[in-house]
């Protein structure tokens, strides 16, 4: 079953918004590390239900902008604008391969697979796949597949996970019905729960498609909320 695995939120000082976050809402947070080919860098979060909250920042522009894979234009858009918030998210799945023959098969349009990798501050190296349906970075996001090379973005202390859980991803959009089964479609979710909101149960947590515009995660009981306008 497919599952959240982190919010990605551009920052142009990772660290110092990752503390001021954790001081402010009594949460822990640590460094990540450098995406060197990319010209990137993060802090995290790490929540209960095996997801995290990802701090994205910018520490060598030039081999940002000269990157090919969406996520780093995406943030690098995100830079130019003067902005900063969540501005996408990743769903984590077993077989990226799968999705990619539905793609093909569908004639969804694509970029990836991508292989990401991030050195840790202990010296570990993280592994990963990423795979993009293409979308317009000034309009909804269509969060994309991550696939990673054995248990994961874990930290190495289980100390270092917050008991709550990120468990609740809001996309706002101008046409909600439309996009809703869009995201259905793309990625072969489940029927639709037609309530008040388009939403979908995933592996730890749910998924909703509101009217309006941005981004937001909520947390258990809503203590805290990210949004961008």
């Amino acid at each position: 079953m497919i599952a959240f695995d982190h919010l990605v939120i551009f920052s142009s000082d990772p660290k110092r918004h990752q503390e001021i976050f954790s001081a402010s809402h009594k949460q822990v947070g640590l460094p990540g590390g450098k995406h060197e080919h990319w010209g990137t860098f993060n802090h995290l979060a790490f929540y209960n239900n095996n997801a995290y909250v990802e701090w994205l920042g910018i520490y060598n522009l030039n081999t940002a902008r000269a990157s090919d894979n969406p996520l780093i234009q995406h943030t690098v858009h995100t830079y130019d604008q003067g902005l900063e918030g969540p501005i996408q998210f990743a769903l984590r799945i077993d077989d990226i391969a799968q999705y990619q023959k539905h793609f093909d098969e569908q004639g969804i349009e694509y970029v990836g697979p991508f292989p990401g990798e991030r050195t840790r501050p202990d010296g570990s190296v993280l592994k990963w796949k990423m795979l993009f349906p293409k979308y317009e970075f000034n309009q909804e996001p269509l969060p994309f597949l991550i696939e990673w090379d054995g248990p994961g973005n874990v930290p190495t202390d289980s100390q270092d996970i917050n008991k709550s859980d990120f468990n609740h991803v809001t996309i706002y959009s101008d046409d909600p019905e439309s996009f809703a089964h869009r995201l259905q479609y793309v990625y072969q979710l489940n029927d639709l729960k037609q309530s008040e909101d388009n939403q979908w149960q995933l592996e730890n947590g749910k998924l909703f498609v509101k009217p309006g515009q941005g981004l937001e995660a909520r947390f258990k009981f809503n203590l805290i909320k990210f949004k961008t306008m």
